[in-house]
């Protein structure tokens, strides 16, 4: 299968599980994460199979191939005889042009691509971590049930309605008091730069677009390029700003996945009201679980 480019042509085999392109150059064999990279001058020479394959053999002792692990020689499967004999045509004629050197094992290059990692978004990292908080809670209030003063039946009624208000006011608190942790941490260290708006997340998307939390990407003085970082401070989202374009923000050189465009009027008031209103059912809960307190 040619592939005619920039730098000439590249010719590719791929089965069973292995991929060879060969630009009359250097070979390259990529076998899972594993790529092989040879130059010509690394081949001895190259044959077909009886099985209609490609037999590569590179230059120098055998005992020498333990070093890159492909061993004496590269048998290469083939799709079809017509790109098997594109492939050894064009391999032999530049090992025909080329002198192999002695020891073509010490040329191999080689390269293991590492297991991408997978990270989870703000929102799932948020769930898992009270996910590990509510058993944890849910066992404090059943112990505390245990040497309630009161009957079973009032610490019972007491605590499960204190749980759910202490969750319905204390999440959202929670949340609040990061943000406000997290500005208080940007304004004691944090660089300006120039980054790129390159998406927004939308919470409680009511018509007006109330929360909507950029994603940026920007460059630290350090050259660490972050992408898709998402700013601590939100913006209104009747303006086209909020999703695109150019965008003034500080990251925390010490945690530079901690970001923000500059604060805003409108994001204060919408936190204050929403740490109000959350106040409301945590001090409903405060109210609940005092009476059960053994002292």
């Amino acid at each position: 299968m040619p592939n005619t480019g920039a730098s000439g042509t590249e010719t590719m085999l791929s089965a069973g599980g292995t991929t060879a392109r060969f630009d009359g150059v250097r070979l390259q064999v990529v076998r899972g994460r594993t790529t092989w990279t040879l130059p010509v001058r690394a081949l001895r020479s190259a044959e077909a199979t009886p099985a209609g394959g490609l037999r590569i053999r590179i230059s120098g002792p055998p005992g020498h191939a333990a070093g890159h692990g492909l061993g004496a020689s590269v048998e290469l499967r083939a799709p079809n005889a017509r790109s098997a004999q594109a492939f050894l045509a064009q391999l032999t004629a530049a090992l025909a042009a080329t002198e192999p050197v002695a020891d073509g094992h010490a040329l191999v290059r080689v390269e293991r691509r590492q297991p991408p990692r997978r990270e989870l978004g703000p929102r799932a990292r948020a769930v898992v971590r009270i996910a590990r908080v509510v058993p944890v809670y849910g066992l404090v209030l059943f112990l505390l049930g245990l040497v309630s003063p009161l009957d079973a039946g009032t610490a019972a009624a007491t605590l499960v309605a204190g749980g759910v208000l202490g969750l319905a006011g204390g999440v959202p608190l929670w949340r609040a008091a990061r943000r406000v942790r997290s500005l208080w941490l940007l304004r004691r260290r944090g660089v300006g730069v120039v980054g790129e708006v390159t998406g927004y997340v939308r919470i409680w998307d009511k018509g007006g677009h109330l929360w909507v939390f950029s994603r940026m990407s920007f460059t630290t003085l350090d050259g660490q390029r972050m992408r898709d970082v998402p700013s601590v401070v939100t913006v209104w989202g009747f303006a086209d700003r909020a999703y695109a374009g150019p965008v003034d923000l500080v990251y925390d050189p010490e945690h530079p996945a901690r970001a923000s465009r500059p604060l805003t009027v409108g994001f204060a008031f919408r936190t204050l009201l929403l740490a109000a209103v959350a106040a409301l059912p945590a001090a409903g809960s405060v109210a609940c679980v005092l009476p059960n307190l053994p002292f």
